[in-house]
């Protein structure tokens, strides 16, 4: 059922977005830790996930539910649930300098416990959400380290 039009405009108002753009995808891991390195979860899913990065993903697996809802259909995609971590993001960094994004992932979120902090839909093409819980002083500089805008999330 879909969202009433106050449901997501609600939804919406919760986060920040910062604007699609060009983004390093080996410098981009790196941020993430230093932005956001409270968060204890990060979820993947993807269609075209190399072998050697799903290697990865399950070298950091963390048992229990994938919290994100599935975003792809069809074909039906991989899902990796795994500790945020340091050396998880490094090790991403390292294999995205070798990597088309594709072979990463398709969406990505994290998470700090069952609470999204991060949630990137279609990654590397489209817009971020992150949590209003992150402070405005963070955000800024995480958009400015990304070299794009970030304003308070809008329902179109």
């Amino acid at each position: 059922m879909p969202l009433s039009k106050t449901l997501a405009v609600k939804i919406m108002n919760e986060y920040w977005e910062i604007e699609e753009g060009k983004i390093d995808s080996a410098a981009f891991f790196p941020l993430l830790y230093k932005y956001f390195n409270e968060a204890t979860t990060l979820f993947i899913e993807g269609t075209s996930i190399s072998k050697d990065v799903a290697a990865c993903y399950k070298k950091h697996s963390q048992e229990g539910k994938f919290f994100p809802s599935r975003e792809t259909i069809w074909p039906r995609s991989k899902q990796f649930k795994c500790n945020f971590t340091e050396s998880l993001l490094n090790e991403l960094s390292q294999l995205a300098s070798t990597h088309a994004e594709a072979e990463l992932m398709d969406h990505l979120s994290i998470y700090k416990n069952e609470h999204p902090v991060l949630e990137w839909h279609d990654s590397f093409e489209n817009a971020i959400l992150v949590s209003k819980s992150i402070s405005e002083k963070t955000i800024a500089n995480f958009a400015n380290s990304l070299g794009l805008k970030y304003e308070t999330a809008k329902f179109s």
